[in-house]
C-alpha cells in the first residue's frame, strides 16, 4: 500500500546513573564502616548507529500495508502526506516510546502512532556481542485515491429508465454546450466531410461484424434460434437508423448538424437496449455483465 524508505535522522541519547544503597541489619551500632555503597549502572543509552541493524520479522512494507487504516474523516476531505514516525527497539526488540518526528496531518499522525506502537517484535540491534537500544525512524505515506465504483446491475437498470425518461422529454443542450462540442469536434477530428466519412465508416465496420458479435454472444447468453435472429435484427436495426441519420445531415455544417442530432442517437441506442432487455429477459443481467460492464 505504501513505499517505505528508511530515514535516520535524528539522535537521542539518555545516560541514566542510579545509585541504591544497601544497608544490612547489625547487632551493634551501624557506622560508616559497616555501610556497604553500591553503584548500578543500568544502561539506558540509545544509539542510532550499531554494528548490527535491528530487523523486523518479516516484510516490513507488507505488514505496514496490511495494518494502515486510512482514517474515513481523512479521505473523505481528501487529505492524504507523509508522516514520519520516531520510535525506539528495546534490547528485547520490542518498540516502544512512538512519537511524531514530521507531522503530515492529526488524522494521519495518530493513524500512525497506532500502527507503529503496535508492531510485533523486532531482532534488535547488536554492538559488541551485545543488544543495545535502538532509535529508528520510518515514514508511512498516505495517498488519497478516489475509489473506483464499480457499477451494480441495480443501479444500471435505474439509469437506464432514467435516461429513457428524460430522453422522452426531448431535453436538448443548451446553445453553450452546443458551441463547446463543435469546438472540441472540429479541434480533434478536423472538418465537416472528415468527420462525417469517418462516422459512416465505422457505422459500417460494425455492421459488418454484426453476426460475428451475435455468434459470440449466442455461446454465453446460450441464445435459441429464435433469440439469435431477434438479436440480429435489433443491432442492425440499429446501425442502419445510425447511418440514415447521418446521411440525412448533409455535408455542409455537419458537425454542427451532427451535435444538434445527439439526442436523437441516444434514442436509437436507448430503443436498442431496451429491446435487447425484453428479449432476454432473465438473461439480460449476464448481458450487462459481459457486454456493457466489460465491453
Amino acid at each position: 500500500m505504501h513505499s517505505m524508505k528508511r530515514n535516520y535522522n535524528w539522535a537521542k541519547v539518555t545516560l541514566v546513573l542510579g545509585g541504591i544503597l544497601g544497608l544490612g541489619w547489625l547487632s551493634t551500632p551501624v557506622t560508616a564502616r559497616d555501610m556497604e555503597i553500591r553503584m548500578v549502572d543500568e544502561d539506558t543509552t540509545i544509539v542510532v548507529v550499531a554494528e548490527v541493524q535491528p530487523e523486523f520479522n518479516g516484510n516490513l512494507n507488507q505488514w505496514i500495508g496490511e495494518n494502515v487504516q486510512y482514517p474515513q474523516e481523512a479521505y473523505e476531505k481528501q487529505i492524504d502526506g507523509r508522516v514520519f514516525i520516531t520510535f525506539v527497539i528495546e534490547k528485547d526488540g520490542s518498540v516502544l516510546r512512538a512519537r511524531v518526528a514530521r507531522s503530515a496531518h492529526p488524522l494521519l499522525d495518530a493513524e500512525a502512532l497506532r500502527v507503529i506502537s503496535g508492531m510485533p517484535k523486532w531482532k534488535p540491534a547488536m554492538s559488541g556481542g551485545k543488544a543495545v537500544r535502538f532509535e529508528k525512524t520510518l515514514p508511512i505515506t498516505f495517498k488519497y485515491t478516489p475509489q473506483e465504483t464499480v457499477l451494480t446491475f441495480e443501479e444500471y437498470l435505474k439509469n437506464l429508465e432514467e435516461e429513457r425518461v428524460m430522453l422522452e422529454k426531448g431535453e436538448k443542450m443548451n446553445l453553450e454546450d452546443m458551441a463547446r462540442r463543435v469546438n472540441a469536434f472540429k479541434e480533434q477530428l478536423g472538418d465537416d466531410a472528415t468527420l462525417r466519412k469517418m462516422l459512416l465508416e465505422k457505422s459500417q465496420s460494425i455492421k459488418g461484424q454484426i453476426d460475428s458479435t451475435v455468434k459470440a454472444q449466442t455461446k454465453v447468453l446460450k441464445l435459441k434460434k429464435n433469440d439469435v435472429k431477434e438479436l440480429t435484427k435489433i443491432y442492425e436495426d440499429e446501425i442502419d437508423a445510425k447511418i440514415k441519420l447521418i446521411e440525412s445531415l448533409g455535408t455542409d455544417q455537419f458537425i454542427s448538424y451532427f451535435v444538434e442530432s445527439e439526442l436523437e442517437m441516444r434514442k436509437i441506442e436507448m430503443d436498442k437496449m431496451l429491446k435487447i432487455k425484453d428479449l432476454l429477459k432473465d438473461r439480460f443481467k449476464l448481458y450487462f455483465e459481459n457486454y456493457i460492464l466489460r465491453p
